[in-house]
Parts: structure tokens; C-alpha cells; sequence
């Protein structure tokens, strides 16, 4: 793998989700006159960015502690003091405790599932038990669980996936006019929290990922000794999440497909065109290396091709690390999740669009400098222009974000009757103060797991 490639926009990931997600949380918590479920949503997303900024932090210490290993502090298993770390942990931590509240969200939003009064306090304590049992077991387990884990997000697909189609049903058969603005978010939504299989969809559908699962079992239990019969005998939940993944963006792309016919493309057509050509070239590229995917399982291991690890950097961690923000950003703005009237509401969200255009501008460059040889002369001069374009133009994409704003409550409530809860203030204040308990009984106990030499 091109090292220069592989994890390079962790550290830019990391800081960029916990900035967000602060600045959003503080956007929520003041906008008490929004529907239960919007603030609720507003909630979640921003302590989901926040965690996953943290999780990134982790993987970026990890992977600064990697690259002053040699040759021989591999053979003397020197990798496996960095991955039975404290460091490892609390991100494998973090990363349980984002699947957590990944469960809650699809149950209040955009369609509230659940409708009582005490609904805050039912998903907090199901974020509070899921959390104490599933971070613990993930760790003791060597994290040969963590397909099992990854099962926990299998509700975004069996809830949102029927919300997109039954609104999107609504508005080309049945006429409903605003059943878009709801079928539109839970698109969104699946996208920002599954594109990064998304992008793989023709090789799910056929199977060829598989070759890839195999591959990466088999040189964690070559080179660092990591794989496990466990992790080898529940791999099952993979293949299943791979096939889930695939069909939903098939459902996805026909969807928008008789949508564009009847009602025009869009930007959420376009975007879903987008990653149906970058899966039809992954499944291409797969069957020109497939021999070198096969070869662990085979022979012996060869090396991955320069390009083929420089397209993998490209298009995964673009994927990852600067789509899914961009995606859970325009949500909060444009849905009406938060208040963005007054002046300070204004002042930090023309702040948070400032940041993400232009880490995003600079993150691409950097990206595209290493898929191709571009002199940094000429990075740095599209990064300076970019710079100044933003600043000229991000008062008024702002605007336009929150001034057409789409509103996915209202539109169910102009659709069909919804009950309407009170909630009280101090709901949301224990959620909070729940993840925060979450992240730092996930945190001690990644630090007493590791004094205590765990797994040494």
C-alpha cells in the first residue's frame, strides 16, 4: 500500500467531526421551539460526529505509532503491543458506542417510530444497556465480534429503506407534494451512515467481495496474528451486511430512476448516479486483480498494485471521511433540525460551511496529489483560489441552505396523523449527559483493560 495514501485523511476526519459536532450540539440546544423528534435528531447526529471524531483521533495515534515500526519490530510482534493497546481499545470503544445510537436514530427520524412521552428516556436507556454490554464484550472478545457488532446498524436498512419507498410511492402515484421531503432525508440518511459500502455495491451483489474478506482474514493471522476462529467462524454477518448493502442501493437507484422519469433529476439523483459508476468501476477493477485478492487464500500473499491501493485511498476515505459529514451537515441545516435565525445560530453556521468547504477543497487535493503527479506548486495555487472563492460564496450557499429549508416533520404531518409528544427539556439534558457517561466509561475502561495486560 501506498503509505502516503492509506488512512491520510484520519487526522483531518477527526477534527473535523468532533468541530462539527460541537458546533452542532450547541445549534440544537438552542433550538427548543423544533419538533420533538427533529431536536432529538439534532441530538444524536451531533453526539454520533462527536464520537466519531474521537474514534478517529485513536486510529490517528495508532497509525503515528506504525510508522516508527521496522521490518523487525514486526517479526518481533511489536504490532501487537500497538493493537492490545489502550489506544485500540478506546477507538473499538468509540466505535461500539456510535453503533448504539446508530440503533435509536432510525426509530425517531424522519418518520417517529416510536410516539410516546417517554420516548427519550426508552432510547437512552437502550443506548445505556447496549453500551455497558456490547464496548466490554467487543474488547474481552479481541474484537473478533465486531461483525456481529456491525449488525447492530442493520435497522437503518429495515426501517429506512421502507420510508423511502413508501413516500416516494406517495408523491409519483399518489400525488402527495411534499412526501419528497421526507423520502429525500431517509436517503440521505442511509447514505451518510452506509456509502462506504454503498460504493461497493456491484461486488456485493456478486459475491466477489467476498475475495477481499478472505484476503484480510488471512494476513491479520499471518502478519500480526490477530485473526481468530471466532472471528473466522462468525464471519457469516459480513456476507449478510455486503448482500443488505447491495440491495439497498439497487432499491435506491430504481427508486431515483422512475423518480427522474416522472419528476425531473436532482441533486440526490446525481449523487446516487455518482456512486452507482464508482461501484460499476470497483467491480471492474476486482476482476483485474482478482488473481492478487486470491493469493493469500491460494498461494502466498502478493502485494497490491500502486494504483489500485491509490483509487481503494481515494475513493473509500472520500467516502468516509469527507462525505458522510458533508451529508449529516446538510441534513441538520436544511431540515429544519436547528434554528438558524437568530445572529449567533448564524455566526456558527456560517462557520460550520466554511470548514467543511474548505477542508473538503484541501482534503481532494491532497488526495488527487496522490493519485496523480501533480507538482504542489499548482495544489497549493487551486487550494489558494478555492480559498478565496469560498469566502465570497459560503455567506451565500448558506443562505440558500437555510432560507429553502425542507421541513420532513411537516411534510408527514400534511400526509397523515402524527401524535405529538410532549417532551420535556430535561429528556434531552439526561441523553446527553448519558453519552457522556457512555464515552467515558468507554475511555477507563480502555485505559484499566490495558494496565491490567489484558491480552498480553
Amino acid at each position: 500500500m501506498a503509505d502516503d495514501a492509506v488512512n491520510a485523511l484520519i487526522p483531518v476526519a477527526a477534527v473535523v467531526h468532533i468541530a462539527l459536532g460541537v458546533m452542532a450540539l450547541i445549534l440544537v440546544r438552542r433550538s427548543e421551539d423544533k419538533e420533538w423528534n427533529e431536536l432529538y435528531a439534532g441530538y444524536i447526529i451531533s453526539w454520533m460526529m462527536i464520537i466519531l471524531g474521537i474514534s478517529y483521533t485513536f486510529a490517528t495515534i495508532l497509525d503515528l505509532r506504525a510508522e516508527d515500526l521496522t521490518g523487525q519490530d514486526l517479526v518481533e510482534g511489536a504490532f501487537s503491543e500497538i493493537y492490545y493497546s489502550s489506544h485500540k481499545y478506546a477507538q473499538m470503544a468509540m466505535d461500539s458506542a456510535f453503533m448504539c445510537l446508530l440503533v435509536i436514530l432510525p426509530l425517531v427520524y424522519p418518520y417517529p417510530i416510536l410516539q410516546k412521552e417517554n420516548v427519550v428516556k426508552i432510547c437512552t436507556c437502550i443506548v445505556i444497556i447496549l453500551g455497558v454490554i456490547v464496548i466490554p464484550l467487543d474488547i474481552f472478545t479481541e474484537f473478533t465480534n465486531r461483525d456481529m457488532k456491525s449488525a447492530l446498524s442493520w435497522f437503518c436498512y429495515l426501517i429506512w429503506v421502507p420510508i423511502y419507498l413508501r413516500f416516494l410511492v406517495g408523491e409519483i402515484k399518489y400525488g402527495e407534494d411534499r412526501a419528497r421531503e421526507v423520502s429525500s432525508v431517509a436517503l440521505l440518511l442511509l447514505l451518510a451512515v452506509k456509502v462506504q459500502w454503498m460504493i461497493f455495491w456491484l461486488q456485493h451483489l456478486t459475491g466477489l467481495s467476498k475475495i477481499y474478506l478472505a484476503r484480510w482474514i488471512v494476513e491479520d493471522e499471518v502478519f500480526w496474528g490477530t485473526a481468530s476462529q471466532t472471528e473466522i467462524s462468525t464471519v457469516i454477518f459480513s456476507p449478510i451486511a455486503m448482500t443488505l448493502a447491495g440491495m439497498t442501493f439497487v432499491v435506491l437507484l430504481g427508486g431515483e430512476l422512475w423518480r427522474a422519469y416522472h419528476k425531473g433529476i436532482d441533486g440526490l439523483s446525481v449523487s446516487v448516479g455518482i456512486v452507482f459508476i464508482v461501484g460499476v468501476m470497483w467491480f471492474l477493477l476486482t476482476i483485474v486483480v482478482q488473481d492478487t485478492a486470491n493469493s493469500c487464500v491460494e498461494t502466498m500473499c502478493v502485494a497490491w498494485d500502486q494504483s489500485f491501493i491509490d483509487w481503494y485511498a481515494f475513493t473509500f476515505q472520500v467516502a468516509v471521511y469527507l462525505i458522510v459529514p458533508l451529508i449529516f451537515m446538510f441534513i441538520i441545516l436544511n431540515y429544519n433540525i436547528v434554528d438558524t435565525d437568530t445572529n449567533q445560530s448564524k455566526v456558527i453556521t456560517r462557520i460550520m460551511v466554511l470548514l467543511l468547504l474548505l477542508v473538503a477543497t484541501s482534503s481532494l487535493i491532497e488526495m488527487i496529489q496522490i493519485v496523480l503527479p501533480i507538482p504542489e506548486m499548482v495544489t497549493s495555487a487551486l487550494f489558494a483560489g478555492g480559498v478565496v472563492l469560498f469566502i465570497g460564496w459560503e455567506e451565500k450557499i448558506m443562505n440558500k441552505m437555510i432560507t429553502d429549508k425542507s421541513n420532513s416533520v411537516q411534510a408527514i404531518k400534511s400526509i397523515m396523523l402524527l401524535n405529538n409528544p410532549e417532551i420535556e427539556t430535561k429528556d434531552y439534558r439526561v441523553f446527553s449527559i448519558a453519552i457522556i457517561s457512555l464515552i467515558i466509561y468507554g475511555l477507563l475502561l480502555s485505559v484499566l483493560f490495558d494496565s491490567m495486560g489484558l491480552h498480553s
